[in-house]
């Protein structure tokens, strides 16, 4: 290689340019420890949830109640053929009724658990419920059947997490009769997996020797749980009312409530749906008892924590790369304009602090909550970057242009984190606003090697 090309790539090596290039290499590299930094925010989250499901199993997961059905066995013939005999078997089905009425009345009181450095928000409700039953046509339903077994017909309800129950309930039906409540649904329900109660009517005046009769029924329940509640629309006229001392609540589900309020001291919801917005028959027969029908028009509220702070901390790592350029793009810009030279390994140093400070972040999150941990990060970040770049550069200017910048900066993205609907436009906007400072900014860059303004021909004017 000719002298004169060792002096041009020299030459080459000095100019704005390369620096911009060697620059753009080394943010490349610093995205290897933002992704293990994200990994790490992962990691620490799917911890604290195993922390939260291992309290939720101790005080009760989420919580659905579905039904309340009026389950009927009987029993139809069915006539096979083998080896040229007519063989009857008697096959057991289930006829399944749903109320005419059904109305839920509740009361929801929300506590926070600690566990290690982890904060639950977990309930106790109290729900009245109340509904009525018309007679059950299974002449309609079923006039195939040789027998229906009125004294195996159960009332059942179902609950997703039974060891929730901390009270003993009891059915109360019309004439003022209690009647226990069993565990399980008392029907066979197939493959289908679904907790509840139960209590069987034979001993009731509701069950006479040729059927069921209409009647009304009461029952209180109180029960504890964790992050959402959830009701199925099982009458033809299905009522629930809601009231709670959680003031962040999320109504999910097929229905949200026709009636709502929320306040800082809490929330109520009521819901009124007919059986015509259910999609799902008023009754129906099969060989099991097939009471999973209703979970897919489920309705209810979830215990919402509008804002955590590894969701907060997740969305600032997928800031890190705007972090890095903002702050390489500033420094750039003072060496520019100082003509103190920085060098690619101080670029290194500047990338991996401002990468650790995500780890400061995280770790201070979680025991002083993401505001305190946000203000210690950036302050420790921000002020020690910025004396590292006075120093390097030996101007105290220089240094509290930086200072200035970070200020500018964490304020910003603080700003974005807490926005929740606006988030992504307030983002977009500043990402906008810092290209657009930056391009205006280096006008005056010559970019093949010389600094300074520019007269109309593009040449650096001396």
């Amino acid at each position: 290689m000719s002298s004169s090309s060792v002096e041009a790539i020299r030459n080459f090596t000095r100019t704005p340019a390369f620096k911009i290039f060697i620059i753009g290499v080394i943010i490349l590299l610093l995205t290897i420890p933002l992704f293990m930094v994200w990994g790490l925010v992962h990691e620490r989250e799917s911890y604290a949830q195993s922390v939260r499901r291992d309290v939720a199993r101790s005080w009760g997961g989420e919580q659905a109640v579905t039904g309340p059905f009026l389950v009927i066995p009987y029993t139809k013939l069915r006539i096979i053929e083998r080896n040229d005999k007519r063989i009857e078997q008697e096959l057991t089905y289930h006829a399944v009724f749903l109320p005419e009425e059904f109305r839920v009345k509740g009361d929801v009181r929300s506590k926070v658990l600690t566990r290690s450095i982890y904060d639950v928000t977990v309930y106790r409700a109290g729900l009245s419920l109340s509904g009525r039953f018309a007679a059950p046509d299974m002449k309609r339903l079923a006039p195939d059947a040789v027998k229906i077994r009125w004294e195996d017909a159960v009332f059942a309800l179902g609950l997703r997490n039974v060891s929730g129950l901390k009270e003993t309930a009891e059915l109360v039906l019309g004439d003022g009769r209690r009647m226990a409540l069993e565990p399980s649904l008392g029907a066979d329900q197939g493959r289908a997996v679904m907790s509840g109660i139960h209590a069987r009517l034979s001993d009731d005046s509701a069950v006479v020797p040729d059927g069921i009769k209409a009647f009304t029924f009461d029952l209180n329940l109180g029960f504890s749980g964790s992050s959402s509640l959830s009701f199925a629309p099982s009458a033809r006229e299905t009522s629930v009312e809601i009231k709670s001392d959680w003031p962040h609540p999320s109504f999910t589900g097929a229905f949200l409530p026709n009636k709502r309020k929320i306040s800082d001291e809490g929330f109520s919801g009521s819901w009124q749906v007919p059986h015509l917005a259910r999609s799902v028959p008023h009754s129906w027969t099969s060989r099991h008892a097939d009471l999973h029908k209703l979970s897919r028009t489920m309705f209810g509220v979830k215990f919402y924590i509008p804002i955590d702070f590894y969701d907060l901390v997740n969305r600032s790592v997928k800031y890190g790369l705007m972090f890095l350029l903002v702050a390489f793009t500033s420094v750039f810009i003072l060496e520019l304009m100082s003509g103190v030279k920085f060098h690619p390994v101080q670029y290194v140093f500047v990338g991996i602090a401002s990468v650790f400070f995500f780890v400061l972040l995280l770790s201070f999150s979680e025991h002083l909550g993401f505001g305190r941990a946000y203000l210690i990060g950036a302050g420790a970040t921000g002020g020690m970057l910025s004396l590292y770049v006075a120093r390097a550069m030996g101007s105290v200017g220089k240094g509290l242009v930086m200072l200035a910048v970070f200020a500018l900066l964490y304020g910003l993205l603080y700003f974005i984190l807490t926005l929740e609907d606006y988030a992504l436009l307030a983002g977009a906007v500043t990402g906008f606003v810092l290209i657009s400072l930056t391009m205006f900014l280096t006008l005056g860059v010559n970019w093949s090697g010389q600094i300074g303004p520019k007269d109309a021909s593009g040449e650096a004017v001396e």
